[in-house]
């Protein structure tokens, strides 16, 4: 099974339990995105009215997150939020200067962990982490803003730190 897809161990040996449990939050891209890519108007809920920091909401009468479908597949995979894409690793960023950020890598252990690998988990992270801070750094600030907002960072283990400097040809 090393070589089945993220999603499919998910739904397979989990049982999508963390889209059953923890509603993922939302950059303003994350926001955009969907809310672009779908006729649904009831999809997300706000819990911060001032920062406008929004969570996928729930499916009515359930505790499901609105896109995990009967077989617990995502319905929006492709246009998934960071915080899905970075799953079952988290991440907290400081800036330290001009191209050099402090990365603190939390985790959740999970079937997926144990399937893929952390090593193979984290080197797929950084290069979605890495990819927004050349290119647009303030995401993943929002995406530090939003998970702290919600709650996102809790009961995750500390991995590791580093020290990530982009070089001027990234």
């Amino acid at each position: 099974m090393k070589n089945t897809s993220d999603e499919k161990i998910c739904s397979i040996v989990c049982g999508s339990k963390c889209c059953r449990s923890t509603p993922p939050a939302l950059t303003k891209e994350d926001f955009n995105k969907i809310q672009a890519n779908t006729e649904q108007k009831r999809w997300f809920r706000t819990i911060n009215e001032k920062d406008s920091i929004r969570v996928v909401g729930k499916k009515e009468n359930l505790i499901d997150c609105y896109f995990l479908s009967e077989n617990g597949l995502c319905c929006i995979y492709e246009n998934r939020p960071l915080d899905c894409k970075l799953f079952p690793l988290f991440v907290k960023i400081k800036h330290e200067g001009e191209k050099e950020y402090s990365l603190r890598w939390y985790v959740w252990y999970c079937p997926l962990t144990k399937k893929k690998g952390i090593e193979e988990l984290l080197q797929k992270a950084e290069t979605i982490v890495h990819d927004y801070l050349v290119v647009k750094p303030e995401i993943m600030f929002d995406y530090q803003n939003v998970m702290c907002e919600s709650g996102g960072y809790k009961k995750k283990h500390f991995l590791k730190e580093e020290l990530l400097t982009i070089k001027s040809n990234d």
